[in-house]
């Protein structure tokens, strides 16, 4: 595993890296190890820290994610667009982290819910049957500007992507 990581990274580096390390395709290959469920951390109008599950889909350069309309992280990127997201540590993953961070935007009007409806990678009409015209649902899509991976927690190192203004 970590000489397959050490090959992948050198592959990504070579031509795709940024000046400030890593690219952001390696960190797009480096988030499929920890699969599409992450935790999003917002702050309410109150600066109160609000941090729960979601399952993200890679659109682009960006993160996708379908939420009920009602939700708190929904209120609270109407308030201040700043996220983070959390990919879970565990042993499958060598106890390596993965922190992205970036600016939501809500998108809940009918032709943005239409012209994303089918690219989360599962079928969006099993948590929403009324389709992209119901308002019960959005979706948040992430444009990210620092990613950061922590080897064994940091221990084993850290690579830092970030986007270049």
């Amino acid at each position: 595993v970590t000489v397959c990581r050490r090959f992948v990274a050198e592959v990504y580096r070579g031509g795709m890296a940024t000046p400030q390390g890593i690219s952001l395709d390696y960190i797009k290959i480096e988030s499929s190890r920890f699969g599409r469920n992450a935790f999003i951390a917002t702050v309410s109008k109150a600066l109160v820290p609000f941090v729960s599950p979601v399952t993200f889909n890679w659109f682009g350069e960006d993160l996708l994610t379908f939420l009920a309309s009602n939700e708190q992280k929904v209120r609270n990127c109407g308030v201040n667009a700043d996220v983070s997201i959390h990919f879970p540590v565990s042993e499958q993953n060598n106890w390596d982290s993965l922190l992205l961070w970036g600016k939501a935007q809500i998108i809940s009007d009918t032709l943005g819910r239409e012209q994303l409806w089918d690219k989360m990678g599962y079928d969006c009409n099993l948590f929403e049957p009324g389709g992209p015209s119901a308002e019960t649902h959005v979706f948040m899509q992430v444009r990210l500007h620092k990613g950061l991976i922590l080897r064994r927690y940091g221990i084993d190192g850290r690579e830092v992507w970030r986007r270049e203004a």
